[in-house]
């Protein structure tokens, strides 16, 4: 599982950078095992470049592995936002997603909003790792920037031929 996380993470970051020139948005997760296979992560994302402001992002939870998702925001973080899941569909075989919409400002350069949480049972082996994500204009639904959720705390590790390696600190 930790390969699965250092992968997502490597190519979460060289999708982002090559796509986009530089990491315009950055997700990271926090997790808490909540017991009996429910699983609890709690999201803190930060504009690094975007402009205008993150004002819609969207947290994808894989068909198969993720069910059960449930809303647990103890507040709204930084400001007013409207949060919303989408179960995963086992007719149609989807995946699940957690959406947040910002109902004033949204995130600037700089800043990042905090505290942003979704339950859910994991089906799958081990410990759940990084999800994609895409930040969205509230206003087009145009995909603005895409990338790996990255586990926190997390260290990265530049090597001398250019290698990228992303660890998980315990």
């Amino acid at each position: 599982m930790r390969r699965q996380i250092i992968l997502g993470l490597v190519f979460g970051v060289l999708f982002s950078t090559a796509a986009f020139g530089t990491l315009m948005a950055e997700i990271r997760y926090e997790t808490n095992e909540l017991g009996a296979g429910r699983w609890q992560y709690t999201y803190d994302v930060t504009n690094i470049s975007l402009t205008p402001a993150i004002e819609e992002f969207t947290i994808w939870f894989d068909f198969g592995l993720c069910e059960n998702l449930a809303i647990e925001t103890p507040y709204p973080p930084s400001g007013d936002w409207d949060e919303v899941v989408i179960q995963p569909e086992p007719v149609l075989q989807d995946d699940g997603a957690y959406d947040a919409k910002a109902l004033n400002s949204g995130v600037g350069v700089g800043e990042t909003a905090s505290g942003f949480a979704v339950s859910f049972d994991w089906l799958g082996v081990g410990e759940p790792g990084s999800q994609f994500y895409e930040v969205i204009d509230p206003v087009t639904f145009e995909t603005i920037d895409t990338g790996y959720t990255i586990p926190e705390p997390a260290t990265l590790l530049l090597l001398g031929l250019g290698g990228l390696v992303l660890r998980k600190k315990c």
